[in-house]
């Protein structure tokens, strides 16, 4: 078996579309972002989400490798062979998934060595690397099989690579995940589940026998099964099926994640200024955050809170009131951590909604703390960033920003007293 698994690893179209599989790797590991260089669940994701495009030319290799053994008619010569076909099969089977995962795992090394330096301890998370491995192991199955019993050169491998990726991407049981943030982590039963249908693909692909290619040769498929390999079939078919029931039953691929299982980083930008946690996989960005709330500590308005914690650090009953990091975009956590301090200093706000302008004052305070914590000019703080439906108030708030700090203290106190009628605003009772 050795012997033939070493014929089918020189013989494999892979060797030539390596180079191939490796530049669409590391291009879509740089080329789609690179926000997740030095954060581990990210770096885990990048690499991860490149099998969405390995694996499709994965299954059109594997068709057309399958199918090379069928039209050369080695159905017909292996009835008279001593070794059973499920063997060769495997062997074939097994030299495509080495070539392809020779190729997910340089982009998976990539990813580790570029990270290495910025992301400190830690490693990237296995859980994504399995499920890219998954993703990998279901094309090529499919496209093995697929290329037995449809043995043509062109038709199959295009349809098992565009058509896996299209059922891969439309199907509402994912194979993939598109982000990594620390707060979330993949759960064991789905991934249990994808792993199980992917190995039942993978026995079917190499047991099931393959059509013959000469006719009058009605009982051959018989023959190229042996009755031991019947159980095998069946337990395959058997699995396949518990596969397809477990998808929906075990739930979504991700689940929150307990701080306890993880670490916290906490830090403040000097003595007074409001501390900032995170979790640890999140340590690169904790001095720009930092900075950002001793900016607010010291703004000539309100008073911002003691702390400020990222999502997933400190959950309630009635909701995270944590900061988000958004692929990298730090205005994300200025926008809660604003939030925040608008509610530290006048409380929660709930005007009527026909007093239009108390609505407009909160959005123009808000933004103006946005501007605060980001020390930025307002469009260097926007960019890259949708705010739908504010224009006005990001007018305002950037005009606000640019005066002088008596002109905004005028500013703020003629926006507050928008608010402060009826009892609009009431002290949060949370913590």
């Amino acid at each position: 078996m050795l012997n033939t698994y070493s014929i089918e690893l020189r013989r494999s179209p892979l060797l030539t579309a390596l180079p191939v599989m490796l530049l669409v790797d590391l291009v879509v590991l740089f080329g789609r972002s690179r926000y997740w260089i030095g954060v581990w669940p990210e770096a885990s994701v990048a690499a991860q989400i490149v099998t969405l495009f390995l694996g499709p030319i994965l299954a059109g290799v594997s068709a057309w490798q399958a199918g090379r053994a069928s039209r050369a008619g080695m159905p017909e010569l292996i009835l008279g062979a001593a070794r059973p076909s499920w063997r060769i099969e495997a062997a074939r089977l097994g030299a495509t998934l080495t070539l392809g995962y020779l190729a997910y795992g340089v982009g998976c090394l990539t990813a580790a060595a570029v990270s290495w330096r910025e992301a400190g301890p830690g490693f990237l998370w296995p859980s994504y690397l399995l499920l890219g491995a998954v993703t990998l192991l279901m094309f090529a199955s499919v496209g093995h099989l697929a290329g037995r019993m449809w043995p043509s050169a062109a038709f199959t491998p295009v349809i098992c690579a565009l058509g896996g990726f299209i059922v891969l991407l439309g199907t509402p049981y994912r194979f993939y995940v598109l982000a990594g943030p620390p707060d979330v982590r993949l759960s064991l039963a789905p991934v249990a589940a994808r792993l199980l249908l992917a190995v039942a693909l993978t026995v079917l692909a190499v047991v099931v026998p393959s059509r013959p290619v000469r006719a009058g040769r009605k009982d051959s498929s018989q023959r190229y099964l042996p009755r031991h390999t019947h159980p095998v079939l069946f337990g395959s078919a058997v699995g396949l099926l518990a596969a397809m029931v477990a998808l929906p039953v075990a739930g979504e691929l991700r689940t929150e994640r307990s701080a306890s299982s993880g670490d916290m980083l906490c830090s403040r930008a000097q003595d007074g200024a409001p501390r900032v946690c995170v979790w640890a996989e999140h340590r690169t960005y904790l001095p720009e955050l930092s900075r950002m709330a001793e900016r607010l500590g010291r703004q000539t308005w309100g008073k911002a809170p003691d702390a400020f914690y990222e999502y997933g650090l400190r959950r309630r009953q009635l909701g995270d009131r944590g900061f988000d990091i958004a692929e990298g975009h730090v205005r994300t956590a200025a926008i809660a951590m604003a939030h925040q301090t608008f509610v530290t200093s006048v409380g929660r706000c709930r005007p009527p909604r026909e007093e239009s302008r108390a609505w407009e004052a909160m959005d123009n305070i808000h933004l103006w703390l946005e501007y605060q914590a980001m020390g930025q000019d307002p469009a260097a703080a926007d960019e890259g960033l949708s705010l739908v439906g504010v224009t006005d108030a990001q007018r305002a708030a950037s005009e606000a920003v640019r005066k002088s700090p008596s002109e905004q203290r005028a500013w703020l106190a003629r926006e507050t007293g928008y608010l402060n009628k009826e009892g609009w605003c009431r002290p949060d009772a949370g913590d």
